[in-house]
């Protein structure tokens, strides 16, 4: 009688634990199906506005609406330079510790002497800033 009464009541839990488990399941499916739903109709609006770009950006409608909206021209030659009329830039070397390639900064090695000029210029600094 005891092995029945405790087959019963093992079969009554697992049976309540697999029906847990399949409830979970089910749900986690049913949020897999709406996030692939998701995911295709986004790359379905991907496709469209990729077309649409295509579309938008076409060489022969960039040219159209450049020459109607902004009145552009054709550039005059007198304004073209050479090459060699633009001025270039001074790289820094690549040994200098510091350097500010953007406004081409360059300031001595720690054992060198600071040069005057560089003195002089963070002076006048220092006086405006006063």
């Amino acid at each position: 009688m005891r092995l029945i009464l405790l087959g019963t009541i093992l079969t009554a839990i697992l049976g309540t634990i697999l029906y847990q488990v399949k409830i979970g399941i089910d749900a986690r499916e049913a949020s897999l199906l709406t996030l692939e739903r998701e995911i295709r109709a986004t790359e379905r609006e991907i496709a469209i506005l990729e077309a649409e770009w295509a579309y938008l950006s076409r060489p022969e409608r960039v040219l159209e609406l450049s020459d109607r909206l902004l009145e552009m021209k054709p550039i005059d030659t007198d304004r073209v330079l050479s090459l060699e009329a633009i001025p270039m830039r001074i790289l820094p070397d690549f040994k200098d510790r510091i350097a500010d390639v953007g406004v081409i900064t360059l300031l001595p090695a720690e054992d060198e002497a600071p040069h005057a000029e560089v003195t002089r210029i963070s002076a006048s600094k220092g006086d405006a800033l006063r």
